[in-house]
């Protein structure tokens, strides 16, 4: 799985080929380490149709500000530059890999 930060989040995400899925999280967020080794799995599952990663938003604070991040974890999907996806919230395998799926390539 990737990590993003806000120097590399226009080339790393919005200009992607591949549609990206990024999970907003903190380190003091236990449902985010929740979700962690189900967006791993994705990330392995996915690879090479959907860039799977992360970026902690106190580490991040513009990034989360652009996107009006406020609930953790917050999944949202970046294709073509746009948002095209998002969930707040823990979820678990399944909900993941249906929100994950729908934006495969």
């Amino acid at each position: 799985m990737e990590s993003f930060t806000e120097n590399d989040w226009d080339e790393a995400v919005l200009r992607s080929r591949l549609p990206v899925a990024v999970a907003f999280s903190a380190e003091w967020c236990v449902p985010c380490a929740i979700m962690t080794p189900a967006l791993e799995w994705a990330s392995t599952h996915f690879r090479d149709r959907l860039r799977i990663g992360r970026i902690d938003v106190d580490a991040n604070p513009a990034v989360s500000a652009r996107y009006s991040v406020v609930g953790l974890p917050t999944v949202l999907v970046v294709d073509g530059g746009k948002e095209a996806g998002r969930r707040v919230g823990l979820m678990d395998s399944s909900a993941l890999v249906k929100l994950l799926a729908q934006h495969v390539k």
